[in-house]
């Protein structure tokens, strides 16, 4: 496959990414809102659709209710990695095994993938013929072209045939993706964002699978070949022959293949375990070897020149989101600028409002609270649409995610908000102190506070703000894997915090203390890129 017919694996799989699987959570969350249900967990937990998805994963059960709409499918289309995603088994013994035993679990809709969410919509969900067509063609294009496609390309021929069709049943469930199947089809090549797609599209549980049944033949072959091997070594000694030492080598050999053989089993079966774990980000960063602060950890990879800057330095901000984009806001510029990595803009997405503060709340959305106001506006930036505005009591100023919820930073208080049900779930008192800029991970939330020198940090464990003083006041700062935290100082400095916001260490590497004088940083876990918006550039690097 050369780079055209790579490109072309990139244009297919950005639109089924990018544009085909929110389509589809889209169509899924209008269909149950319409219905009255508040959210996704109280949709899965509703009766039809827990019976419905418990047969569609398990076979020749019979409800303790309804059972006279239990199916026993052929096939099993749900697996287990998407079924434990959806549900956990209600402690106890009960009285019948079948779906009353199970409990939605807080998914959200986020998590799921093309294939899920469009397994709920055909049987969860009421459709028109052409809707369901539409689905079941798009899901169908994704399993032929991407799921099972290693060489991670297709050729001009299969392009050229199948592009019209994918347009046509994307159209066909939103007329508005229009622009954005002109935008992906024109985009410029991204040779780090195609792997990422390139792995995120790939059946994994099933190459592993196929990794294991191989894996297991060849072990079984060696084992048949050493006996072989043994059986002749001792024949031709009892004839006296003298090639015992050859033999034996070759014997030594095979025991070595065999041996590696053993491990790579081991690493496939292992394999397909983890892949369906969905561990947490926090989870993963325990497992993770810690930096030594001060490490020389990023190279830069790209500069680019944004619009002039304002008089208000600080507030100006630019974030990675998980699809790989950078959405930058200044305070005294009503907008959100999208661009792509190496620096083409993408587009504008105008605010009612100068923008604060900005983070990431899943692949495509971002979180922007507003200045002198009492809200926090969420948007979908391939869309370009306002998904919600949470309406608060107090001014919003910093803002961050942590476990798939909001922390905003007000006066006096920061507040942890389920983006999904709008509720507060945890108010904080943080004494006199207004954190303007935040950011945190399962251990607690670092945050600042104006004209200070003292970085601050909220432990979830013993309930207690300790606080830390830096060489100049801090800017702005980002987590990084292990749970350090990189704070950007307003001297133009990077000071390594470690993670139990004891200690730190300054960053010396020139390419991130060539920049002069910084006011944002961002580090986005899923792209192992950092982001530092400087007074009229972002700079993005990559994680060695």
């Amino acid at each position: 496959m050369d780079r055209e017919d790579r490109r072309r694996f990139f244009v297919i799989g950005s639109t089924i990414l990018e544009v085909v699987t929110p389509v589809f959570k889209h169509k899924l969350e209008n269909n149950y809102t319409n219905h009255g249900v508040a959210c996704f967990k109280d949709y899965l937990n509703s009766q039809p659709v827990v019976h419905t998805l418990f047969h569609l994963r398990h076979r020749y059960m019979k409800c303790c209710k309804d059972n006279g709409n239990c199916i026993s499918n052929r096939t099993l289309p749900i697996n287990y990695c998407q079924w434990d995603l959806l549900y956990t088994e209600n402690p106890g013994p009960g009285q019948h095994y079948c779906y009353c035993k199970y409990t939605a679990k807080s998914v959200q809709l986020e998590d799921l993938d093309i294939t899920l969410a469009g397994l709920i919509l055909l049987n969860c969900c009421t459709l028109g013929p052409a809707e369901q067509l539409a689905i079941k063609m798009l899901r169908q294009y994704k399993n032929d072209y991407l799921s099972h496609n290693t060489k991670c390309g297709i050729t001009k021929h299969e392009y050229d045939a199948l592009w019209p069709h994918i347009t046509r049943f994307v159209l066909q469930l939103d007329s508005s993706k229009q622009d954005d199947l002109v935008r992906i089809k024109n985009r410029p090549m991204d040779e780090q964002l195609c792997t990422k797609y390139f792995i995120d599209l790939l059946d994994v549980h099933k190459q592993l699978d196929q990794i294991t049944l191989t894996v297991q033949e060849l072990n079984s072959t060696f084992q048949t070949l050493s006996t072989t091997v043994h059986g002749l070594n001792t024949s031709l000694q009892g004839i006296g022959w003298n090639i015992h030492g050859s033999f034996q080598g070759v014997n030594t050999t095979l025991q070595g293949i065999q041996t590696t053989m053993n491990k790579l089993l081991y690493y496939a079966e292992k394999g397909v375990t983890c892949t369906c774990q969905r561990e947490t980000p926090d989870i993963q960063r325990q497992q993770r070897k810690s930096y030594i602060l001060g490490q020389d950890i990023f190279y830069q990879i790209q500069q680019f020149t944004t619009i002039p800057y304002s008089t208000f330095l600080q507030e100006n901000k630019a974030v990675i989101t998980n699809d790989g984009h950078v959405a930058y806001i200044q305070l005294d510029n009503c907008s959100i600028k999208i661009y792509n990595t190496e620096g083409s803009h993408v587009c504008t997405i105008p605010l009612q409002g100068k923008p604060w503060d900005i983070t990431v709340v899943n692949n495509s959305t971002v979180a922007v609270t507003i200045s002198f106001s009492e809200s926090i506006d969420i948007w979908d930036i391939n869309n370009q649409q306002k998904v919600k505005s949470i309406q608060l009591s107090f001014g919003c100023y910093g803002i961050t995610t942590i476990n798939n919820k909001l922390v905003v930073g007000c006066r006096r208080r920061m507040m942890i908000i389920d983006p999904q049900t709008e509720e507060v779930e945890k108010t904080i008192d943080t004494g006199d102190r207004t954190p303007i800029r935040l950011c945190g991970s399962g251990d607690g939330i670092f945050y600042t506070d104006y004209n200070s020198y003292h970085l601050y940090q909220y432990s979830y464990f013993n309930n207690k703000i300790t606080k830390l003083m830096l060489p100049s006041q801090p800017s702005d700062m980002t987590i990084l894997q292990d749970g350090s935290v990189y704070v950007i100082c307003i001297n133009g400095s990077v000071q390594h915090v470690s993670a139990d916001g004891k200690k730190y260490k300054q960053v010396t590497p020139k390419r991130l203390t060539s920049l002069g004088c910084r006011f944002g940083i961002n580090y986005n876990p899923r792209q192992n890129k950092l982001a530092i918006t400087d007074k009229n550039s972002i700079t993005v690097f990559n994680e060695c």
